[in-house]
């Protein structure tokens, strides 16, 4: 059962290197202390990959994450933003380590980078943990 775990999660970018945390942070293009709902990821036009298999529920635009896609999971959401291109549709079922974008820099930015968030249980988790908490899961089933 282990060497399947490559195929039941996947890794949003092929490399991860964090330049932004989960939780509370000055914004660097306001300046304001708020809280930041996902983790920010060096980028540069590279392919974006979904975590897991799911339907996207919406593929939008919006000032502060520009170009975004939220996938529904069976017990949980992803979402990735700022990206240049989107490659799939809202409705779409989309599976784990499927392509489904290009990052970019849309949005409020102060450069290129993937806005990774993760809604669990009702409410915004260290996307980072969580998917250690869905590899260590599994690896111990």
């Amino acid at each position: 059962m282990k060497s399947l775990i490559c195929c039941l999660i996947c890794l949003p970018l092929a490399s991860l290197h964090i330049t932004s945390s989960f939780g509370y942070r000055v914004h660097p293009v306001t300046g304001s202390y708020a809280f930041h709902n996902g983790v920010d990821l060096r980028a540069r036009s590279d392919t974006v990959y979904a975590l897991a298999l799911g339907r996207v529920s919406s593929v939008t635009y919006d000032e502060l994450l520009g170009i975004h896609i939220s996938i529904e999971h069976k017990a949980f959401s992803s979402g990735y933003g700022h990206l240049s291109q989107v490659f799939i549709s809202a409705a779409d079922t989309v599976a784990s380590g499927q392509p489904i974008g290009i990052t970019g820099k849309t949005g409020r930015v102060t450069g290129e980078h993937l806005h990774f968030s993760i809604r669990a249980a009702g409410r915004w988790t260290d996307p980072l943990e969580f998917i250690y908490h869905l590899i260590h899961t599994k690896n111990h089933e």
